[in-house]
């Protein structure tokens, strides 16, 4: 369980189009922001196999913000914590994959 915890974890942390949305959708006004990084302890993630969905907790949504006219006027560096759930399918006996994944924010 271990290794499928880990797998899904990785799989989560990369799933760029719902982290880039979240990103998106964060109001920086007239600032941008350049980077962003998830981190998630696979023991954060929980696996229902019989449903096959998922929990995850504390992740954290690491992103910078930039303000200024050049680069590095003023750089900023937040964290949030996030947590989500979504639907995964069985690939092996070894292996899955996320199908869905939504993030529960506030």
């Amino acid at each position: 369980m271990k290794i499928l915890q880990h797998d899904l974890g990785e799989q989560i942390k990369n799933e760029h189009s719902v982290w880039s949305a979240l990103l998106a959708n964060t109001n920086f006004g007239n600032y941008a922001s350049s980077f962003w990084n998830v981190i998630l302890k696979p023991e954060h993630v929980t696996i229902n196999r019989e449903d096959k969905t998922f929990i995850f907790q504390q992740a954290n949504f690491q992103f910078d913000v930039e303000a200024g006219l050049s680069f590095s006027d003023d750089h900023s560096f937040y964290t949030k914590q996030v947590s989500g759930h979504g639907t995964f399918q069985t690939i092996n006996s070894k292996t899955i994959q996320v199908k869905t994944l939504t993030l529960d924010t506030d």
